[in-house]
């Protein structure tokens, strides 16, 4: 296997639209956090036991913001963001799942640059994420 390059790679939001000319993608980083489980009488290292919930993390997108574009502003309002990588065979793997827009940067304004906005969509954990593996 040779791998694959980001290229291709499409971002939708349910209520927001397709997200158009994505500079960068940023995919969640899942965790599980832990439980100090340790007794007084323990010496040497602390015990530890894994908590009983994953967090689902947030996915960061860079952009280009045209002047007709609305911003991806956090308001709170729950959405779908669905995440498709580009295919090595029939299709490219999928990650969805259900969320909020929890924080967006509006384009730096400066002589010959691009003017992007990177918006971070962070998952309620109501629906997913899920990762959906493409095929060959």
């Amino acid at each position: 296997m040779a791998g694959l390059t980001g290229q291709g790679t499409t971002v939708a939001l349910t209520n927001g639209g397709s997200v158009a000319c994505i500079r960068s993608l940023t995919l969640p980083t899942w965790s599980m956090d832990t439980i100090d489980a340790s007794c007084l009488a323990d010496t040497g290292f602390m015990r530890k036991i894994a908590a009983d919930l994953v967090d689902g993390g947030s996915v960061e997108v860079v952009a280009v913001f045209e002047a007709t574009d609305q911003p991806f502003t956090p308001d709170g309002t729950q959405d779908t963001i669905t995440i498709t990588l580009p295919s090595a065979g029939t299709t490219g793997g999928i990650l969805a799942g259900t969320g909020f827009i929890s924080d967006c940067t509006l384009p730096s304004v400066e002589i010959g640059g691009l003017l992007v906005q990177s918006f971070t969509f962070t998952f309620d954990g109501e629906t997913g994420p899920t990762y959906t593996a493409g095929t060959a």
